[in-house]
């Protein structure tokens, strides 16, 4: 039996993590013809594929009609759920318009705040016939905004057949 020293062992045990690190990377990497011949249960390699499968599109009017939102505003951030109801699209992001509500009880303020529409983008990770959450942070100077018309203008997606 031989006994080896902690000092013998670290420039082999190094050697070895270089190796995995390397092997990791390598068999990380995701190619169109792993997508159609191995479906994955990882979501990394799962959304991986899809972007491999597909361009990243604009979802049809019809597809938009099947999301179903619920969310608002609070404590200065824009916050809800979501839900996908289409079979076939894969969300990857929302485009928002939000209007600001100005009350009139600051009437003297109320000229000099902005009523101009601010274009925000939500990214997320939202598959077919699933629910998800929807979470934004709004800017420092709309904090003190306590309501905005809002309306989705446009969503990003996947197309997965």
């Amino acid at each position: 039996m031989i006994k080896k020293t902690v000092k013998q062992l670290k420039p082999i045990n190094f050697i070895y993590a270089k190796i995995l690190g390397i092997l990791l990377i390598v068999s990380y990497g995701v190619n169109a013809d792993e997508c159609v011949s191995q479906p994955s249960n990882n979501k990394a390699t799962e959304v991986a594929c899809l972007k491999l499968k597909s361009n990243l599109t604009e979802l049809p009017a019809e597809a938009i009609q099947k999301l179903k939102i619920d969310a608002g505003f609070g404590w200065g951030i824009f916050n809800g759920s979501i839900y996908n109801g289409n079979d076939n699209y894969y969300i990857i992001q929302l485009v928002v318009s939000m209007i600001p509500i100005h009350n009139h009880h600051h009437s003297d303020m109320h000229v000099a705040m902005s009523h101009d529409p601010k274009v925000h983008q939500i990214d997320l990770e939202l598959p077919p016939v699933a629910k998800g959450a929807l979470s934004m942070p709004l800017a420092s100077e709309d904090v003190h905004i306590h309501d905005f018309k809002w309306e989705i203008i446009k969503v990003m997606g996947y197309r997965i057949d």
